[in-house]
């Protein structure tokens, strides 16, 4: 059996089809449309929030219609679309919900923050080999948002959703042509501060492991490998405290393009990464994290992860009450 999951995030809508087999599932395409809801919805920079224009509802709209019905012969028999930070920022979200479902003859699915931040860290953990009673924790940081989770073994021990993500950032602390360091620490105060007061959580247990997704922690890993090189690699692989404030340091004071021939990355990442590296940077030093991975497994693969097993998304409690699983950690 095909199925299709959505994920309309605000940097971008990625499409991904899997073939599910006892209660397995098996990536066998992609599709991505490299657009950006998120520049429209946090546009206003600060506390405000804009709406999603026609046209980019279309957009989106349009190139959902266009993926094939079918892969290999086979027929994609379920397409659950899921939407994450931007849509659920915008002002306009329910009209936007409706305007995709009639265009696309598909449910869309506004996730909350928590439940977002359940199925990225499913999708992780689904793919880690995770122990039975190993403690792992995930780092998610979007273009709206960042989410924070951990679990032992499978289940799911607590996590949460923060107003942190790249593209919010960026318009709200550094819209100048360069990244300056009182921009860092406008962003680095402002992550600690919700942090302490947004989501009132026990201190997490130690972990063995640790993993970061998303296109932003890629083009992160893609910076500290630039600056560290290939022998020091080879004997700490994985993103550290450390390596963040060096790639902080190189950063400042430089502009997008510099950025990008800098660490070798795309100009649209190197546009909005540098938020990504400050809430990255006060993200491991809050939540315990000295050595971070990084997965290609995300939203996708938890939503699929979690149909093929219980054939529905209907998420369990933890994933809308977090507090309540917090009391098991």
């Amino acid at each position: 059996m095909l199925i299709r999951i959505v994920d309309i995030g605000s940097n971008s809508v990625k499409s991904s089809v899997y073939e599910v087999e006892k209660q397995e599932p098996k990536i066998v395409s992609k599709d991505k449309l490299a657009f950006s809801l998120g520049e429209e919805v946090f546009s206003a920079g600060g506390s405000s929030l804009g709406s999603i224009s026609e046209a980019a509802q279309d957009k989106v709209a349009r190139f959902i219609s266009d993926l094939p019905d079918s892969h290999g012969g086979s027929k994609v028999h379920f397409t659950f679309i899921l939407a994450t930070s931007a849509v659920r920022s915008a002002r306009n979200k329910e009209a936007f919900a409706k305007r995709i479902e009639a265009k696309t003859s598909h449910p869309l699915r506004i996730l909350s923050g928590d439940e977002e931040s359940f199925l990225i860290h499913m999708g992780i953990a689904s793919k880690a080999d995770v122990g039975t009673h190993e403690i792992i924790k995930t780092i998610d940081i979007g273009g709206g948002s960042a989410e924070i989770s951990w679990s032992r073994g499978y289940e799911y021990l607590a996590g949460h959703s923060y107003d942190l993500g790249a593209i919010r950032l960026s318009q709200r602390f550094s819209k100048g042509k360069t990244f300056t360091r009182e921009a860092y620490e406008a962003i680095y105060d402002h992550a600690m501060n919700e942090f302490k007061t947004r989501y009132e959580i026990k201190a997490p247990p130690p972990s063995q492991r640790a993993f970061g997704s998303s296109g932003n922690l890629r083009a992160i890993q893609r910076m500290v490998q630039n600056v560290r090189g290939g022998p020091f690699l080879k004997l700490l692989p994985e993103i550290t405290v450390g390596s963040l404030e060096d790639v902080a340091e190189l950063s400042i004071g430089k502009s997008s393009q510099a950025i990008q021939g800098l660490f070798d990355i795309s100009l649209e990442r190197a546009r909005i990464i540098l938020p990504a590296v400050v809430v990255l940077t006060a993200s491991m030093r809050w939540f315990g994290i000295p050595r971070l991975g990084v997965s290609e497994a995300g939203l996708r693969e938890g939503a699929a992860f979690w149909w093929s097993r219980h054939g529905h998304l209907n998420l369990p409690a933890e994933a809308t009450a977090p507090e309540a699983a917090d009391k098991r950690a």
